[in-house]
């Protein structure tokens, strides 16, 4: 979470850490999906005290039933995620639009370790592979392979086979 970690063991120095934590809209946006979900692991009343004290902001929507572990939504304004599923360690940005297609609950499921870039659409009843890339503003309608990057209106898949979604979130695509 921004590179600084928590570094020491005192109370009073995880309590700082919590502080920076929550001050990450990030963060407490999916915290707040996380303890807001049917499982109820805290209280409402903590729930509605962590709200007053850090609300949420920006346009994010998390109606999604499982998340895995490790979701990162970085800049989370103008961001709709419903989804059959969301695997583990996905890197979404702001402005996606996660969903049906149409009236039918026809919800897209997002595999592990996928990068969805600013501005794209997952719509409809598909599958977005392991370590699949969307590129930024590009309109998936149809399942993606596992290892794929994908591009345009609608959008093509144009690598596949062996370039995970690492390469291309850290600008080192391989030829």
């Amino acid at each position: 979470m921004h590179n600084r970690p928590m570094s020491g063991s005192s109370v009073p120095e995880k309590l700082a850490w919590l502080m920076y934590a929550m001050n990450l809209e990030e963060f407490r946006n999916v915290l707040f999906y996380r303890i807001g979900t049917p499982t109820k692991f805290l209280d409402r009343s903590l729930l509605s005290l962590c709200k007053t004290l850090f609300p949420p902001r920006g346009t994010l929507l998390l109606a999604t039933s499982a998340i895995g572990p490790g979701l990162v939504i970085m800049h989370g304004f103008g961001t709709f995620v419903d989804a059959e599923k969301v695997g583990e360690n996905c890197l979404i940005f702001q402005d996606v639009v996660i969903g049906c297609k149409n009236e039918k609950n026809d919800r897209p499921t997002i595999g592990n370790y996928v990068h969805i870039s600013v501005g794209a659409k997952v719509l409809g009843n598909i599958t977005i592979g392991d370590h699949a890339v969307i590129a930024a503003n590009s309109v998936v309608t149809k399942d993606m392979p596992p290892n794929s990057l994908a591009v345009g209106i609608p959008a093509r898949i144009i690598r596949n086979a062996g370039n995970r979604a690492e390469y291309v979130a850290s600008g080192d695509i391989p030829a």
